[in-house]
């Protein structure tokens, strides 16, 4: 028999906010933020440029990096959301995060904070926000796109995901969005974005200026590539940051497989996007020689992938055919992928805090399969998790749907309403 979580305080998005969710454009998140008080003003033309990463001083490691603390703060500076004046208080945070290796390395996160003062009980909440970064080109970093607008050009945190901030916003939730990617754009390397998004919220917990503290609520969320960095992170948790004072997390259209997404990609529309994750494979295996796998094409679009966001990636590959060199018929049984694959799936610890989950039956980007069997997993090493099979079609519209439902499982976590202990599927 289904058990359905049925939320204390959902309450239904509100004008701007429900825009913003269905545009999913940059535009809608100025109307949204009309809703948190306060005018918005642009940037007059022909405002300063920013520089991207590589080449912006703020991004520059210190000399001495091994010498402080994990999530420690090394520079902050304050910033803007798109180069446009908001009624919220937003900063760049470096701080020193470690690698999958434990070598140290840096981070930036993007700290938001409404201008409204918080009147719930306790500190305010915060909410580290994993964007789905799906980038290999340090252009992708969310940090710089946040800051720089349109100037960023084509990616996820500037065209789909920063509305999403918004919504978070106008419940009056400080927010943390990190480039857990790290500064050599690890994608799907499952250490790497754990590290540094756990890294990201001891910095912002830890910056006087955000004025939240160590006893403030968190909760985690993110969908896709996101909900890889979001899984990760909450499965590491335990032993990589076990003080920080998590409530629960969401994460949906999870990459629970990273090989059986590749295999399920090919030849469609969405094939870029297994073209992107052997870039990334290729990136974080060289040993693996991910390129000697399949056809002579297909490495060519692995190397050009290696200096794009996905968004580029998709358009330049769709309905390629990726031909698998090996004996393989399959590239999910490659063995060299399967093998580089494994080493990054979720899976291989438990989350120790309630989990919202969900994941369409109908998705055109990633199986649902490996996603039941992930949460079959957690539920048998006693994890409390909630999971919706939803029937919404696709990817994309899959996100946008749960979103209401999600907020109103944060909300209740973080206003410190329990969770009824065990697994239910809705």
């Amino acid at each position: 028999m289904r058990k359905i979580y049925r939320p204390q305080h959902l309450s239904a998005l509100r004008g701007p906010y429900r825009s913003a969710l269905q545009g999913l454009c940059t535009a809608t998140v100025v109307v949204a933020a009309l809703s948190l008080g306060g005018a918005v003003h642009t940037e007059p033309a022909g405002a300063e440029s920013v520089s991207t990463p590589d080449v912006d001083p703020f991004y520059a490691a210190p000399a001495d990096l091994g010498g402080y603390a994990n999530g420690a703060i090394l520079r902050s500076r304050e910033s803007a959301l798109f180069g446009v004046a908001l009624p919220i208080k937003v900063w760049q945070v470096q701080y020193k995060s470690t690698d999958a290796e434990g070598r140290p390395t840096t981070g930036v996160a993007t700290v938001l904070v409404p201008d409204a003062p918080w009147n719930g009980a306790g500190p305010r909440p915060l909410v580290s926000y994993q964007i789905a970064e799906d980038g290999l080109g340090i252009q992708c970093a969310s940090s710089y796109v946040l800051r720089a607008g349109l100037q960023a050009g084509t990616n996820n945190a500037q065209d789909q995901e920063a509305p999403i901030a918004a919504v978070l916003l106008q419940r009056n939730w400080a927010v943390v969005i990190s480039d857990y990617e790290g500064p050599q754009e690890r994608f799907i390397d499952r250490g790497q974005e754990a590290h540094s998004a756990l890294d990201g919220i001891r910095a912002a917990v830890a910056f006087a200026p955000a004025q939240l503290g160590p006893r403030a609520p968190l909760a985690a969320f993110g969908y896709s590539g996101g909900a890889f960095a979001t899984v990760s992170m909450m499965e590491l948790q335990p032993r990589y940051a076990p003080e920080l004072n998590f409530t629960g997390f969401a994460a949906g259209g999870i990459p629970a497989d990273v090989a059986a997404g590749i295999a399920m990609g090919n030849g469609t529309k969405n094939v870029g996007l297994p073209v992107f994750a052997l870039a990334a494979l290729d990136r974080l295996s060289p040993e693996s020689n991910i390129p000697a796998q399949v056809d002579e094409s297909t490495r060519a679009a692995i190397a050009a992938a290696g200096q794009q966001c996905v968004q580029q990636v998709v358009t330049d590959n769709a309905f390629r055919q990726i031909t698998d060199v090996s004996e393989s018929a399959d590239l999910a049984r490659n063995p060299v992928i399967a093998a580089a694959a494994a080493e990054q799936n979720p899976g291989q610890s438990i989350p120790a805090v309630p989990m919202y989950a969900w994941h369409s039956t109908l998705d055109d980007a990633l199986p649902i399969a490996p996603v039941d069997a992930l949460i079959d997993k957690y539920c048998a090493a006693g994890a409390t998790v909630t999971y919706h099979r939803t029937d919404v079609p696709q990817h994309a519209p899959a996100a946008i749907a749960e979103l209401p439902t999600v907020f109103a499982y944060l909300s209740d976590r973080l206003a410190g309403i329990p969770q009824r202990g065990g697994c239910h599927t809705v």
